[in-house]
């Protein structure tokens, strides 16, 4: 940023728009870190490509309309008297300055200076919390945009790749982007603090929650597969695979719409009978993600537009897929009737019935559908990415993604062979699941091919397989 927008931010005066309850927690949680020395919270980010070595004035002046044109990216916190403040410039205020170019020869040089350079310029305490750049080649470039979640959400980074990529290609032949009006995330968090204050201990969703905790032991739902570590903070890796090819896709959610269903509701089904065939537990429980862009003004707003809700339900008796994932379905359902009721504040309203036993607050299963995303037939071309720092967690998280080329699995584990080992086997069984839907229009309620169960016999030696009809989850504890 120049000296002058850089001088406006620490003159700013404080910005009376409340927190919302995930920026509280969340800077909440960063100073905690910061006090006990330890990291802080990860960056989020995203890539995509552009032609030809990089033109920085239509880059740059790309950046600076983005930045201007969402209030979240123009706000920033501080620490007061009063606590955490906010503050938010103007937009004429914000303007940016091009650092001096730096010239790399080796892959990992440049990993190492992003991997420095995204971690010191996403601290949410230091406006902005933000890393704009790109790496300009002859032939094809990368933009490159890294951001502290209190700044925008996964959706929020699909639309920022949209928003400059057609920004960059206006300003390239000398025209102003026609984008679309947005709203303010601000706005948002003002609604949410004044609806959440109208919860009350008796609401409906409280009972909800109450119930899902107290069936997960008074906490959140960790990941339903034992990954050796016992819940112990350990360095997380990202494992990737496929699901499915966009013709198998279009049959799977075939089916699940034929049976008054979606994708999102068989893909639960599949994980929860997969759990089932390693484990031998007919209860999946997992908290979702919902996001809560519901007026028209936030659809194409940064922010962190996401609210969490409880998934729950069995796999009752022999019933086949089409019956239990109708149960599954009903409980998404369920789930996003309360997104407009900040999940932090029931939490609050919970009480003594409520315990926090991990860093991470539970684990969670995340769909997007990339292709309904503004630019979303264009990711190919544009070779985008989403980008996330992978650092050290108590529990494991699971990403899937819908584009045009098929539907993608992403989850972040502990680095370990054994847990890699156990979600490969996780991971052929869901695949397994969902190409015989996709095939066949169903799925036994007896798995008939082989159940495996991924051991580490002893250390140092080889990872084995047994059948799981005669190991459970209970023999696991005495390995």
């Amino acid at each position: 940023m120049t000296p002058e927008t850089a001088s406006a931010a620490r003159l700013a005066p404080i910005d009376p728009v409340p927190l919302s309850y995930n920026q509280e927690l969340h800077l909440r949680s960063s100073l905690a870190a910061h006090d006990a020395g330890l990291p802080g919270n990860p960056w989020i980010a995203t890539s995509f490509d552009i032609d030809g070595p990089a033109d920085l004035q239509a880059l740059g002046d790309a950046f600076t309309l983005w930045l201007r044109r969402h209030e979240t990216t123009r706000s920033g916190f501080r620490t007061g008297d009063g606590g955490i403040e906010r503050f938010t410039l103007p937009p004429e205020a914000v303007s940016l300055v091009q650092r001096a170019p730096s010239l790399f020869t080796s892959e990992e040089a440049l990993h190492a200076y992003l991997d420095e350079r995204f971690a010191a310029g996403t601290d949410p305490f230091a406006w902005p919390p933000i890393v704009l750049g790109v790496i300009s080649r002859g032939t094809r470039s990368t933009v490159f945009v890294a951001l502290d979640h209190v700044a925008g959400d996964g959706f929020s980074l699909a639309l920022a790749v949209w928003e400059l990529q057609t920004s960059y290609s206006a300003f390239l032949m000398g025209q102003r982007p026609e984008l679309p009006e947005t709203g303010s995330f601000l706005e948002l968090c003002a609604v949410e603090r004044s609806r959440g204050a109208a919860v009350v201990i008796d609401d409906p969703a409280v009972g909800t929650w109450r119930e899902f905790v107290r069936a997960c032991g008074g906490t959140t739902p960790t990941f339903p597969l034992d990954l050796g570590l016992g819940g112990q903070p350990w360095p997380q890796t990202v494992s990737n695979s496929q699901l499915l090819t966009p013709e198998e896709a279009s049959a799977f959610e075939a089916v699940c719409t034929a049976a008054g269903g979606g994708l999102f509701a068989g893909l639960l089904t599949a994980m929860a009978i997969s759990v089932h065939s390693i484990t031998g537990e007919k209860d999946f429980r997992t908290v979702i993600p919902v996001h809560t862009r519901h007026e028209p003004q936030w659809q194409h707003a940064m922010g962190w537009f996401i609210t969490c809700h409880p998934v729950d339900f069995s796999l009752a008796g022999d019933d086949n897929f089409v019956q239990v994932m109708e149960r599954a379905q009903q409980s998404i359902r369920s789930a996003i009737r309360l997104a407009r009721i900040p999940v932090l504040r029931i939490l609050e309203l919970l009480g003594d019935d409520f315990h926090v036993t991990r860093k991470d607050l539970f684990s969670m299963v995340s769909f997007t559908d990339y292709r309904k995303l503004p630019g979303g037939d264009q990711h190919a071309e544009w070779n985008a990415k989403t980008i996330g720092r992978v650092t050290e967690a108590d529990d494991t998280h699971v990403w899937v993604s819908r584009q045009y080329d098929g539907v993608h699995l992403s989850v972040r584990h502990p680095d370990t062979p054994y847990a890699a080992e156990i979600l490969d086997e996780y991971s052929r069984l869901i695949r397994e699941v969902m190409t015989r839907v996709a095939h066949d229009g169903t799925y036994p309620g007896e798995n008939p091919g082989r159940c495996a169960r991924m051991i580490n016999a002893a250390p140092n030696e080889p990872l084995g397989v047994v059948d799981c009809e005669r190991l459970r989850s209970a023999d696991l504890a005495a390995i």
